[in-house]
C-alpha cells in the first residue's frame, strides 16, 4: 500500500469532517460533489448552490485564489451571479489541478470565496487526490446511523451502525468509535468486517439526567491500524426535562420534639422554580416551628416553601414540631388543679336572697334569706357551725319555715345581728339548707348588700378551719 496510502488515508476524516453547509448573514451556499475523488489528470466536479436569504436583492462574484487548483464555472457566465431575496441557484464547479503544481496525494480542500453584499464567505470543496499509477484497495466503508435525533435523559439511547465494506480488502480489527462532549456517549468497540460484507454496531448509552438541553454533535469515527477510514457527524438534541422535586424525609424525636429534614433533588436537566410541600395537621400546625408557611389544598393541611433548584441541586429544609410547650402547659393545669383540690374548702357556702314582701311604693319590707351548706368531700365533719352577720337596718325574725334548722344563738350588737346555726357533723356530700326572714326597720329602696356568711367545721383530728359564702346584692326599685 505503500507511502502514498498512508499519506491518503490521514487526511480522509480531516475532508469527511468539514462543514458541508455555509451559511452567512443574508446567505446560504451548500456543496454537493458529484466527483472528488481524481487523479492529477482529471477534474473534480461539485455542484454549488446559493440561496438569497436576504430581505433585498444581492449580486454574487464566484472567485479562487488557490494558486493549486484550476477552478472553472459551467457557464462561464455563473462566475457572477444575481439573486432576488428567496432566489436560489446552482452553479456547475470544476476543478482541476494547477500544470504548475507539484501536489502529491492526499486529501485536499481547494477554497471558493463568494462575494456578495452581504460580505465574503470561503467554500471549501474537498476532494482526495490519487496518484495516476495503479493502487492498492483503500478502506471504502459505507455507514448509515439509526438512533433518535430527540434524546430524552431519563430514557435509554439505541444507537445502531450500519456498517458495509464496499470492496475486497479484509478490515479485520477496525475500530468503531463514538465521541462526543457527552461523557455518556464516548464509547468504542473494535469488530472485524469482512470483504465486501455487512455488520451491525449498536451502542447503548444511559444519558445523564441533569444533561444541558441543546443540541449537541456525536462523531462516529472508524479507524484501522491507527489510521482514520472515515468519519461522520450526527446532530442530536437534548430536550428540557421538567419533573416534581424528589424528596428524602429524615426525622428524629427527642422528648416530644420532632425534628424533620427534608431533602429536595431537581432531577430535572433545567433550572426550576417550585412550590414543595409536606403534609401536616391542624394541631401539627400549631406547634411547629420553622421557615414553611400552612395552606390548604383540598381540604388537606401542608408546609409549602418556595425552592429553587438548578440541575442536580439538593436543598435542604428543616422544621420542629415541638409538643413540649403543650406538655408542660399541660402539667401545669394539671398542677393547678392538684393545688386547688387540695387547697380548696371541702364545704361549700351559697348564700341567696328572695323579696317574701313589699312596702309603699315599692320598697322593700321583708326579705327571705337562703344558706345552702354541702359537704363535698367523702368523710364527714365535725363540729360544724354557720354564722350569718344582718345588717343593722333589719331585724331578724324569729318565726322557722317547717323543716329548717332552728339558730342556736341571736346576738344583736350596732353593727347588726349575729345567727349561729351548729351541726354536730355533716356527712359526706351532705347538702343542707338554711333559710331564715328578716324585716326592715325602715322601708329600703335601692341596693341592700348581705354581706359573707361564715362556716367553721372540723375534719377528724385536724383544727377547725373556715370557709365563707358570697355577697349578695338585692336590687329593690
Amino acid at each position: 500500500m505503500g507511502k502514498h496510502r498512508l499519506l491518503l488515508v490521514g487526511g480522509i476524516f480531516l475532508l469527511l469532517v468539514l462543514p458541508l453547509l455555509s451559511a452567512a448573514s443574508g446567505s446560504a451556499i451548500s456543496v454537493a460533489a458529484e466527483k472528488d475523488q481524481i487523479v492529477p489528470s482529471e477534474t473534480a466536479v461539485f455542484q454549488v448552490t446559493i440561496k438569497n436569504t436576504a430581505s433585498f436583492a444581492q449580486t454574487y462574484k464566484l472567485i479562487s485564489y488557490d494558486k493549486d487548483w484550476n477552478v472553472d464555472f459551467i457557464p462561464l457566465s455563473d462566475r457572477q451571479v444575481s439573486l432576488v431575496p428567496g432566489q436560489s441557484h446552482t452553479i456547475t464547479v470544476r476543478v482541476s489541478v494547477s500544470p504548475t503544481a507539484v501536489l502529491t496525494p492526499n486529501s485536499y480542500a481547494p477554497t471558493l470565496v463568494v462575494n456578495s453584499e452581504s460580505g465574503e464567505e470561503k467554500v471549501p470543496l474537498p476532494l482526495i487526490l490519487w496518484p495516476e499509477s495503479p493502487r492498492d484497495y483503500l478502506p471504502v466503508v459505507k455507514v448509515s446511523i439509526d438512533m433518535n435525533d430527540k434524546i430524552v435523559p431519563h430514557n435509554p439511547v439505541s444507537i445502531k451502525l450500519f456498517l458495509e465494506n464496499k470492496n475486497p480488502l479484509n478490515l479485520a480489527a477496525l475500530t468503531v468509535r463514538l465521541q462526543s462532549e457527552m461523557a455518556e456517549f464516548n464509547k468504542e468497540v473494535t469488530i472485524d468486517l469482512p470483504p465486501l460484507q455487512k455488520k451491525t454496531v449498536e451502542f447503548s448509552v444511559e444519558p445523564s439526567e441533569v444533561q444541558q438541553p441543546k443540541e449537541y454533535t456525536l462523531v462516529f469515527v472508524l479507524e484501522k491500524d491507527g489510521q482514520v477510514v472515515k468519519g461522520i457527524n450526527k446532530k442530536v438534541e437534548v430536550i428540557p426535562i421538567i419533573s416534581d422535586f424528589a424528596v428524602s424525609v429524615h426525622q428524629q424525636t427527642v422528648f416530644l420534639k420532632h425534628f424533620f429534614e427534608l431533602n429536595f433533588t431537581n432531577k430535572g436537566n433545567v433550572l426550576n422554580t417550585q412550590e414543595v410541600k409536606y403534609p401536616t395537621t391542624f394541631w401539627s400546625s400549631l406547634f411547629t416551628q420553622g421557615e414553611g408557611r400552612t395552606i390548604r389544598e383540598e381540604g388537606k393541611r401542608y408546609l409549602a416553601w418556595q425552592l429553587t433548584l438548578a440541575p442536580a441541586e439538593t436543598a435542604t429544609l428543616r422544621f420542629v414540631v415541638n409538643y413540649r410547650l403543650l406538655f408542660y402547659l399541660l402539667l401545669l393545669v394539671a398542677a393547678l388543679g392538684l393545688f386547688y383540690w387540695k387547697v380548696r374548702s371541702p364545704v361549700l357556702l351559697t348564700k341567696k336572697a328572695a323579696t317574701a314582701h313589699h312596702g309603699e311604693a315599692g320598697t322593700l319590707s321583708e326579705l327571705k334569706i337562703t344558706l345552702e351548706l354541702a359537704n363535698r368531700t367523702s368523710t364527714p365533719l365535725k363540729d360544724v357551725s354557720i354564722t350569718d352577720v344582718v345588717p343593722a337596718i333589719v331585724n331578724v325574725e324569729r318565726s322557722l319555715d317547717l323543716g329548717t334548722l332552728r339558730p342556736k344563738e341571736i346576738n344583736h350588737s350596732k353593727h347588726g345581728t349575729k345567727v349561729t346555726w351548729s351541726l354536730a357533723e355533716l356527712d359526706a356530700h351532705e347538702h343542707r339548707i338554711i333559710t331564715y326572714k328578716v324585716r326592715a326597720k325602715l322601708n329600703i329602696l335601692g341596693t341592700f348588700s348581705l354581706p359573707r356568711a361564715a362556716v367553721e367545721y372540723g375534719k377528724g383530728k385536724r383544727r377547725k378551719s373556715k370557709a365563707y359564702s358570697n355577697i349578695f346584692r338585692v336590687d329593690v326599685e
